[in-house]
């Protein structure tokens, strides 16, 4: 009996890390619908919207798609921790493909042996990462309104910070987590000029 009642206890105490880590990213599965919308401004929520438990410290890069003449409103938050709020850091970027001229020059000897130099030109494509937004350029707001004037793939870049307070939930590694929404929200925009 009494080793019946060890095995249980043993049992109990190396599942319950596993269940409190299953707990964590259970309850994290839906953040993004407690964040703060804007129905009322005339925004839908974006089925792109997402929602995960983080690391402190941890940076996620999600990408998305906005359409042509949609406006958009991006934000981040975390309920289940309000010492975060007005914490996070996000990026809005978009890879940018320009086309840039290489030049190579070679040296060979002609039929005199006379040293001579040939440049060639070739057009290649590079593509480089445009940051379009950086809330930490505009005093760590959590959200950004924008309208695309066409249609592009953006990278979202969240960062979590560390918690001052100590406070997030401890996961298996001891590692703190927190719970964060990405709420992306959409309405047709304001298209200016005549129309037929």
């Amino acid at each position: 009996m009494i080793r019946f009642k060890l095995l249980t206890i043993v049992a109990v105490l190396t599942t319950a890390p596993m269940i409190h880590k299953a707990q964590s990213q259970r309850e994290c599965y839906n953040t993004v619908s407690f964040c703060e919308t804007k129905k009322k401004m005339g925004f839908t929520r974006n089925m792109q919207s997402l929602s995960g438990a983080f690391e402190q410290g941890d940076t996620s890069v999600v990408q998305i798609i906005v359409y042509k003449n949609m406006e958009y409103r991006i934000s981040v938050c975390s309920p289940s921790n309000p010492e975060l709020l007005g914490q996070f850091q996000f990026k809005i970027a978009e890879d940018v493909t320009k086309g840039v001229w290489k030049e190579t020059t070679q040296k060979f000897l002609d039929e005199d042996g006379v040293e001579q130099t040939k440049t060639t030109r070739k057009r290649v494509y590079e593509k480089n990462e445009v940051v379009r937004y950086d809330n930490s350029k505009d005093e760590m707001s959590q959200e950004f309104v924008f309208q695309s004037n066409q249609t592009r793939k953006l990278k979202v870049k969240v960062y979590v910070p560390e918690s001052e307070g100590g406070e997030m939930s401890a996961g298996m590694s001891g590692s703190s987590y927190a719970c964060v929404g990405l709420l992306i929200e959409h309405q047709p925009g304001v298209v200016s000029g005549f129309n037929r």
